[in-house]
């Protein structure tokens, strides 16, 4: 037994009394790590399925101008939160009317022909107008969150 009461009288922890604050270095250090933290959390609730290219077309000639479109597009650097429908609508015996609309807004749309060179000169020119809305999209927005949009609420 006076081994066990000896061993507990070394083992027995000292506290202080008055709590001590914390170095500067290592305040600063976990006040980047907050900061840094908060960053990631704003930056998760962005982070979006961007880009998705949705197929309802209903043709030959509406898949050919889809599978087109798919392979020649490639997104604008800067693009984000977007998604693009190909949209297919029937017309007129074997003409079709073709869509693409951006999240709703529609920004390409012609008469589709079942001659692979039409299709082919459609899609090029679909991807080249979807490429410049986004661009342009991305900059309207980008200007209407500037400076010089924002007023002091005063006519």
């Amino acid at each position: 037994m006076l081994a066990t009461s000896g061993l507990a009288q070394t083992d027995t922890l000292k506290t202080r009394e008055s709590p001590q604050e914390a170095p500067e270095s290592l305040q600063k250090l976990v006040d980047r790590i907050k900061s840094i933290e908060l960053k990631k959390q704003s930056q998760d609730a962005d982070i979006e399925i961007d880009g998705l290219l949705f197929d309802e077309t209903k043709t030959k000639s509406g898949r050919d101008f889809y599978d087109i479109f798919y392979s020649a597009w490639e997104a604008p650097p800067g693009a984000k939160n977007y998604s693009i429908l190909i949209l297919e609508k029937p017309y007129r015996l074997s003409t079709t009317m073709i869509e693409i609309k951006i999240n709703e807004n529609i920004v390409f749309q012609s008469f589709l022909q079942p001659r692979q060179e039409i299709v082919e000169m459609l899609a090029e020119r679909a991807v080249m107008q979807t490429r410049s809305y986004l661009q342009n999209y991305e900059e309207i927005i980008r200007q209407m969150e500037g400076e010089d949009r924002s007023g002091s609420g005063i006519f």
